[in-house]
């Protein structure tokens, strides 16, 4: 094997590693037997389990109890934020938007509470800590399947007893739309893009295996300088690609 002077688990991982890159072991593939890389690889069964166990951790397989290891199918990203989310201004949900323009059927599920805000969201939101605002939690749907998490926070000072002070409860979604509709247009949002390891509740809600990582958005909105919403979003690293088109503004005229 190569990549001498590493644990034999690790050298084994790296072997079943590049099989699986270069295509000879593809999706759906079963592992052989501990008993049978035992045997290739002159090694006892705790090397085997622990080679397993980092590919695992990986998301490059997947143990079915009682049936084996396969390989897992690394899914293509798709485009959730696509076109011109950026270069148009939105007249409804752009989630929903970017779903349905894959032909698949957009839904999602929402909580939506008075709450106070924490330090981190006064921050954000350039407000006092304790001061009131709206916390909506959703799970968004691509046909059956759950592609994204998210958390908003609004402050009440800005909705409270208009139309839109339910983020869902009126008849225009997305965040840019709503405010328009009160008088409040947004002229710029900000993304600090990341990635990480799914807390517990984030990889059982997205049906995350183990060793695939988030990609985590903070975005915030603002109306000239003042943000007027905040949100977390989660999504599958191996599913989903985030896809931005920006508008350059005009060259300057040669003179």
């Amino acid at each position: 094997m190569a990549h001498q002077g590493k644990p034999a688990y690790q050298q084994i991982a790296n072997d079943i590693r590049q099989q699986i890159l270069d295509g000879a072991l593809q999706a759906g593939d079963r592992l052989p037997t501990e008993a049978d890389l035992m045997a290739e690889y002159g090694v006892s069964r705790i090397v085997i389990r622990g080679a397993v166990e980092a590919l695992q951790n990986e998301g490059l397989v997947l143990k079915r109890q009682g049936a084996g290891t396969f390989v897992r199918e690394q899914r293509p990203p798709r485009k959730r934020i696509s076109g011109d989310l950026y270069g148009r201004r939105p007249v409804s949900s752009p989630v929903r938007a970017a779903t349905e323009a894959e032909g698949r059927r957009s839904e999602w599920e929402y909580q939506t509470r008075r709450t106070v805000a924490t330090k981190a969201v006064a921050e954000r939101l350039a407000i006092q800590p304790g001061d009131e605002v709206m916390r909506t939690t959703y799970r968004f749907f691509a046909d059956e399947d759950v592609i994204m998490l998210s958390t908003s926070y609004e402050p009440l000072t800005l909705t409270a007893g208009t139309p839109i002070e339910q983020p869902e409860g009126g008849p225009v979604s997305g965040v840019i739309p709503r405010f328009d509709s009160i008088g409040l247009h947004i002229t710029t949002v900000t993304e600090d893009v990341s990635a990480r390891a799914p807390r517990p509740q984030e990889g059982e809600a997205l049906g995350i295996a183990p060793g695939v990582p988030v990609i985590t958005v903070t975005r915030t909105y603002f109306v000239a300088e003042r943000p007027v919403e905040t949100c977390d979003i989660v999504v599958a690293a191996d599913r989903y690609a985030l896809s931005y088109t920006l508008p350059i503004p005009p060259a300057e005229p040669v003179e």
